[in-house]
């Protein structure tokens, strides 16, 4: 018997919706790093479930709003977090330093409760705050007193979480995370003062230059780690450059997604963003 998620899933309700946006199959499939169309297949048979870390960006690929299509049935426990931060028990017990996947596992169960010095950088990981986590692992363990109102982390918010995941031990300059990003991409992607106005809260639409954007988001997410939905706010602006992101993988006959199921992108789609950096890169050796 399937194991259901932590939020309802339909089958014939992501059917629907795939098709509403004109989405196949196999193109849902791809933008979720899977090579084949049979397992969104199944899951619209309702023979197995998606992994209930991957329904978020199932959602955003769709250009539908999670709670719409994937309900949850009462407030957030300590799983739901995770899950819709986008991490398996493992991904995230391995950003944490020290944490292991069984400690973590063991709250989300309510069978053992999370040390205090694990609060804080997990509700940085999953773009809450402390007192959001400590109300989710408070469920987990049956307290079912009001939940503190949660609502989406925006881009910044996310951002700052990743990179305290990422610099647990230290607060890295502007100019240090653009340089830790450029040298895994293998190019200037980002500079510093884009860094700064992304962990301000500006919209990544509004630092980068048409589609230098879909580019800088997928350098970040492929440093930290993450899908690039993560680091999308807008679902319209995600669908797009998914789609476009998808087309240039297609067309390069290459895999989009990085192998494991961890997030990031593979290492073939780097090289085709940096070639397109190259070949499109500006003028003013400045730039980044």
């Amino acid at each position: 018997m399937p194991t259901l998620p932590p939020r309802s899933f339909k089958g014939p309700q992501l059917k629907t919706a795939r098709r509403a946006a004109d989405v196949k199959q196999i193109e849902l499939a791809k933008g979720l790093g899977l090579t084949s169309h049979a397992p969104v297949a199944r899951w619209e048979n309702e023979r197995s479930f998606p992994p209930a870390e991957k329904l978020v960006a199932i959602a955003g690929l769709l250009d539908v709003d999670v709670d719409v299509l994937f309900p949850r049935d009462g407030p957030c426990d300590l799983t739901d977090l995770r899950c819709d931060a986008g991490y398996t028990q493992s991904a995230a017990a391995e950003r944490i330093e020290g944490l292991s996947r069984f400690t973590l596992g063991a709250a989300e169960g309510g069978e053992r409760r999370l040390g205090h010095g694990w609060i804080a950088p997990l509700a940085a990981l999953f773009g809450v705050s402390p007192d959001d986590l400590i109300a989710a692992q408070d469920r987990a363990f049956g307290d079912l007193a009001p939940p503190a109102e949660h609502t989406r982390p925006t881009t910044a918010e996310r951002l700052r979480g990743l990179v305290e995941a990422a610099f647990p031990d230290t607060s890295p300059s502007p100019e240090a995370i653009a340089a830790a990003v450029n040298a895994k991409a293998g190019a200037g992607i980002v500079g510093p003062a884009q860094v700064a106005a992304l962990l301000d809260g500006t919209p990544a639409s509004a630092v980068f230059e048409g589609g230098a954007q879909a580019v800088a988001v997928a350098a970040m997410a492929n440093f930290f780690g993450v899908s690039e939905l993560a680091l999308y706010e807008d679902a319209t602006t995600r669908h797009r450059v998914l789609t476009d992101l998808q087309y240039l993988a297609a067309h390069h006959n290459i895999t989009l997604a990085a192998r494991g199921g961890e997030g990031g992108v593979s290492a073939a789609m780097l090289a085709v963003l940096n070639d397109l950096i190259a070949e499109h890169a500006p003028s003013d050796p400045g730039s980044p």
